[in-house]
């Protein structure tokens, strides 16, 4: 990433606003956005996201595995606005497990480059698909978008629901056992913070299905 025309590019951005900062005013908001941008919300672009999957182990049997609700933020490359939400990923072990904490590393990395979610969430399968090799592999993500919140307030509550699936995952019905645990914990999840009064949780919209 080359800081110097990021700096170049987020001074003219500035400059063509014509807000009047001074030089000092200038100088800290540029000293912000420039960290805020390549630290934080850009940083996945300088690691490799393989690496957030080197500590396996061996498999012991083929009991699927979930982890569920896994929080991210990612900048949408179309608008260059933040969407974020939560990724849930189950997967059939082969001959090798992860540690658990490298799922969260993985989803960090990833979501911390331009994407757009669909995108998102095939990534995330793809990276464990090739790293560990399980017998099958699925990716849940749910997020909200602030370019709809900013443009459409009336659809501020709007989730994107998008799915990635990649191997046998018919084996033991396990496609329709992951979106199952995914629903359960997602609807307790809305239900315990619906206003009071509220009878349910909406369903979620169509999947969107990344892969």
């Amino acid at each position: 990433m080359n800081n110097k025309l990021m700096r170049e590019g987020l001074t003219k951005f500035i400059d063509s606003m014509e807000l009047g900062f001074n030089d000092e005013s200038k100088e800290k908001i540029l000293d912000n956005l420039e960290k805020l941008w390549s630290g934080v919300l850009l940083s996945g672009y300088t690691q490799d996201p393989c690496s957030a999957l080197s500590s396996r182990q061996t498999s012991l049997s083929n009991d699927p595995v979930f982890i569920n609700n896994v929080p991210f933020v990612s900048i949408c490359q179309d608008h260059f606005l933040p969407f974020s939400g939560y990724v849930s990923i189950g997967y059939i072990p082969g001959k090798e497990i992860v540690g658990l904490s490298n799922i969260g590393k993985l989803v960090h990395i990833l979501s911390t480059r331009l994407n757009l979610q669909e995108g998102l969430t095939a990534e995330i399968a793809d990276v464990i698909y090739k790293s560990i090799s399980p017998v099958a592999v699925g990716v849940y993500l749910v997020a909200q978008h602030y370019c709809m919140k900013a443009r459409y307030p009336a659809q501020n509550s709007s989730e994107v629901v998008t799915t990635s699936f990649r191997g046998d995952y018919k084996w033991g019905n396990f496609r329709d056992e992951f979106l199952k645990v995914v629903n359960g914990v997602s609807n307790s999840k809305r239900n315990l913070h619906a206003p009071s009064g509220h009878k349910g949780a909406s369903p979620h919209p169509p999947f969107r299905k990344g892969g």
